[in-house]
């Protein structure tokens, strides 16, 4: 397999994040509408995807250009104990506040080999991340941000938007399903740009198709509320990278996408669980069966430590889930993940971090 990465340049607030589950749904949806999307169609890979999956792709995280290129992912799920000392502070008070403090830390810089290094001055909270990147804005642009509330001076923010259903009988809103509603919407910082890593089969699909797929989804909107502009995006480029192997230094895998491990195999795990209620999209939406069934994954930035010897073998983990869907008995769920290779914060006899 081949690893691309697609930088793209959001233009619009987002109703669904940037999942790497849910962006090889978009993706696959691509492939069913057209078919210079995959070689040999998407009937073949699907059938084949629990030995042999065609694509996997990763969550899209924020890309640092200034200087040397830095992306800033999920820092890794560990328990803080094992991240930083919690008995650092003298008292009590302290230690809570400074352990309050380092849970917000929730960023990890990479740069543009991937290696993780799991120092304090690499993860970042909200504000760090937010200064990172709006450094090298023009002075105009950086006084318009100055202005803004400060819930939104953070590289990714919340806001609400009002919906509402007219009853046609009426002609005005009322109770119950017509009742008024607001749902959050993700609004990113202007200009900001997000890369998404995907691992293609070349047999099945190549850069070409990859940015085909991409400019498509981008123009149609992603996810939730798209006919109504949510979702829209510009794809900056498509390159061919290579992130690192796992080596004789790492003894375990970062996850930087949403998976569902593998059964009886890993040594230990850390993660944050998650419940996926999937949808179908396009057409299927229109069977009277649009609701998957739920899928319980372990979020993206779960370490997973393998059993000594049993180094993963491929760039990815984690496993295909089927029997998702009564509408569509073929339909499968990604539960693989691109991983980063890492090693485990040393502890000292005890737990105690050196």
């Amino acid at each position: 397999m081949r690893i691309y990465a697609i930088t793209i340049r959001p233009s619009s607030p987002f109703g669904t994040p940037l999942k790497g589950d849910t962006i090889f749904g978009h993706f696959c949806w691509q492939a069913v509408e057209s078919d210079d999307i995959l070689i040999g169609g998407i009937d073949r890979w699907i059938g084949c995807y629990d030995e042999r999956p065609f694509s996997v792709f990763s969550s899209a995280w924020p890309r640092i250009g200034a200087g040397e290129e830095t992306f800033a992912i999920r820092r890794p799920d560990l328990p803080l104990s094992m991240l930083e000392d919690p008995y650092l502070a003298s008292d009590c008070e302290a230690r809570l506040k400074n352990r309050k403090q380092e849970k917000a830390r929730k960023w990890l810089l990479v740069g543009e080999n991937f290696q993780v290094r799991l120092q304090r001055e690499n993860m970042l909270n909200d504000q760090d991340l937010y200064d990172r990147l709006t450094a090298d804005l023009p002075a105009v642009e950086k006084k318009r941000l100055r202005q803004a509330p400060d819930r939104h001076k953070r590289p990714v923010s919340s806001a609400e938007q009002q919906h509402n259903t007219i009853n046609r009988l009426t002609m005005t809103t009322g109770k119950g399903e017509f009742a008024p509603y607001s749902m959050d919407n993700s609004h990113y910082l202007p200009g900001l740009e997000l890369v998404v890593l995907a691992a293609l089969d070349e047999e099945a699909c190549g850069p070409d198709g990859l940015r085909k797929a991409f400019s498509r989804i981008g123009e149609w909107g992603f996810g939730r509320d798209a006919s109504t502009g949510l979702g829209r995006f510009a794809v900056i480029r498509v390159e061919e990278i290579e992130i690192p192997a796992y080596g004789k230094d790492s003894d375990a895998c970062l996850a930087i996408g949403p998976c569902v491990p593998e059964q009886n195999f890993w040594r230990e795990m850390y993660f944050t669980p998650f419940i996926r209620f999937g949808r179908h999209g396009a057409r299927m939406l229109h069977t009277g069966r649009p609701f998957k069934n739920p899928v319980v994954m372990a979020d993206e930035g779960g370490v997973f430590v393998p059993p000594a010897g049993k180094f993963p073998k491929k760039p990815y983990i984690g496993r295909a889930v089927r029997h998702i869907s009564k509408a569509q008995a073929e339909a499968v769920c990604q539960g693989y993940s691109l991983y980063l290779p890492m090693r485990l914060p040393d502890l000292k006899e005890g737990g105690e971090h050196v």
